[in-house]
């Protein structure tokens, strides 16, 4: 029995800074204009682990991000108390 030929595997590692776009695969879509201005400053503060895990399981369970469930639970904060 004839041996098998190695597989051609070279095309599947790149140099770091060489990699270059597989073909037909779609680019990701850029974030429209707007939300990327507005995504631009970082706020950070401390909360409690129990608030961080159920901030983060609601998010999930809603398909949001962080800083969507965060901005709308502030605008509907801001409608409440008329500010």
């Amino acid at each position: 029995m004839a041996a098998k030929k190695p597989a051609d595997l070279s095309g599947l590692v790149a140099t770091k800074g060489q990699a270059a776009p597989v073909a037909n695969v779609p680019a990701r879509s850029a974030a429209p204009a707007e939300e990327a201005e507005a995504n631009n400053v970082p706020l950070n503060f401390r909360v409690s682990a129990d608030l961080r895990r159920r901030f983060r399981v609601f998010a999930a369970n809603h398909d949001l991000k962080l800083n969507e469930l965060l901005r709308l639970a502030f605008d509907e904060y801001e409608k409440r108390h008329g500010h």
